[in-house]
């Protein structure tokens, strides 16, 4: 029996770890004795409790385990789980919202370490810390305002302490590839750091309002946004600007309607994928090789199966003598279109780009034809490297195959869910035609490719 096969058409463009800890973060405090201001290098022990006074950190094994620290003129800056502490947990600062710094000082009287009380809440990101420190060993010796008076500047931050308290982009913005006018376009960025404040650039000129971490781009066109944008994140440390990513718009529309028969297109741009299936795949077949494929031309491919209407439309009358109603399941418009065979979708072809090129609306160097067996995978796959787009394994809500509960034919085009770039029914339905030859993939890297130049067998895919 003839296997049921439906078209899918293309339009030819023109265009040629875990992370177990934090990182260290500053901490800079004050200390005084008897209202003097100490100064040189002392014994501390630091610990970072929370609001019922329950200890989540502390540099040493235990509370009585302490640091050198040198302090200059009362003031001192330490790494928080660096100089040899204990490495921050990763998720202290993420599991609570209220953390309490106890700092305990031995002024080498031979008393020991003395709590400087009372802990002073802090507020905390990923790379600093800060509290305020108006404690001495003995009470009343200095006050908040006047250590806020005499507040640490940049200027007396050596380099390995400032470069965590200035901005860190984590994350750079990055232009789409492919951009399109009318698209909402979003640059996105990340920093880490303390109070930090955002500008964008374009070209190095201010963008006027775009003071946020990222930039959302209304409706682009090519005269008004095409450009070089950067972002420059800002605290009272010092400023880091961001790589500048490129914006340019292609005239091309991200979508296509054959008029003559209501079909709707996507366009698939230019890219690189891995074609064929790895070794461990189940179900693979010994010819499909993976290998690396690249498409330099962009394309726009059937949104749908070809329907039985869209079919009929183009092929009522034609003199080769085919059904314009072909398959089994026949009265049923929006099914997809089988009983087509290779030659049949070729007639098909020739008659929709006569139809187009009268109507005006087909453009010089462009035609409909089968999609090669590269641009198919391509779109099918749409970015995904499993065996499905959808994943692994398929089951009856996934596409119209050969199961159990589906209904042993085919069903209306678009009744299952659309793959990333919103084609529908690459798997299921009816197998679909492309334009090569059955070959054996190679292994070496392709582009362009076209299958061999004659055969037995042409090739379709898809599944029914």
């Amino acid at each position: 029996m003839k296997k049921p096969v439906t078209l899918l058409f293309l339009f030819f463009t023109l265009l040629p770890a875990l992370v177990w800890a934090s990182p260290p973060v500053p901490f800079s405090g004050k200390v005084a004795i008897d209202g003097v201001n100490f100064h040189g290098t002392a014994q501390f022990s630091f610990a970072i409790r929370d609001h019922a006074g329950a200890v989540h950190w502390r540099n040493g094994a235990t509370a009585n385990d302490a640091i050198a620290v040198s302090v200059f003129n009362g003031r001192y800056v330490v790494l928080l789980g660096g100089q040899g502490m204990n490495p921050l947990p990763a998720s202290l600062f993420a599991n609570h919202d209220e953390l309490y710094i106890k700092v305990s000082f031995d002024k080498g009287d031979g008393q020991g370490l003395v709590h400087l009380a009372p802990d002073q809440r802090i507020t905390a990101v990923p790379y600093a810390l800060s509290a305020k420190m108006a404690d001495s060993v003995k009470q009343g010796a200095v006050t908040s305002s006047q250590i806020a008076n005499n507040a640490i500047t940049t200027a007396q931050l050596n380099e390995q302490i400032l470069k965590y308290l200035k901005p860190e982009v984590t994350l750079a913005p990055q232009a789409p590839g492919l951009i399109f006018g009318g698209q909402t376009i979003t640059l996105n960025s990340q920093a880490q750091g303390k109070y930090l404040t955002y500008q964008w650039y374009k070209d190095g000129q201010v963008i006027a309002g775009a003071i946020e971490d990222r930039y959302v781009i209304q409706s682009v066109n090519g005269s008004q946004h095409e450009g070089n944008y950067s972002l420059v994140v800002s605290n009272d440390f010092g400023s880091v600007t961001t790589q500048a990513t490129s914006l340019q718009v292609d005239g091309t529309p991200t979508s296509h309607t054959v008029a003559s028969i209501g079909m709707d297109m996507i366009f698939c741009p230019p890219g690189t994928f891995a074609m064929g299936s790895p070794t461990s795949e189940t179900g693979r077949d010994g010819d499909e090789t993976q290998h690396q494929v690249t498409l330099t031309n962009g394309f726009y491919l059937g949104k749908y199966e070809l329907t039985q209407a869209q079919y009929e439309t183009v092929m009522t009358g034609n003199p080769e003598s085919l059904n314009a109603k072909p398959g089994g399941f026949q009265d049923n418009p929006s099914h997809p279109v089988n009983g087509v065979s290779w030659n049949d979708a070729q007639i098909f072809l020739t008659r929709l780009n006569q139809m187009e090129q009268t109507a005006g609306r087909l453009p010089n160097g462009w035609k409909y034809a089968l999609p090669t067996e590269a641009q198919w995978e391509y779109a099918c796959r749409a970015g995904t490297t499993t065996a499905y787009s959808w994943g692994d394994t398929i089951a009856a809500a996934n596409a119209n195959w050969n199961h159990g509960a589906d209904p042993n034919q085919t069903v209306n085009v678009g009744q299952f869910s659309a793959n990333p770039w919103g084609f529908f029914d690459m798997h299921g339905n009816v197998r679909e035609w492309v334009g090569d030859w059955k070959a054996n993939y190679p292994a070496g890297v392709q582009t362009n490719p076209e299958g061999p130049a004659s055969g037995s067998f042409r090739v379709k895919r898809g599944g029914s």
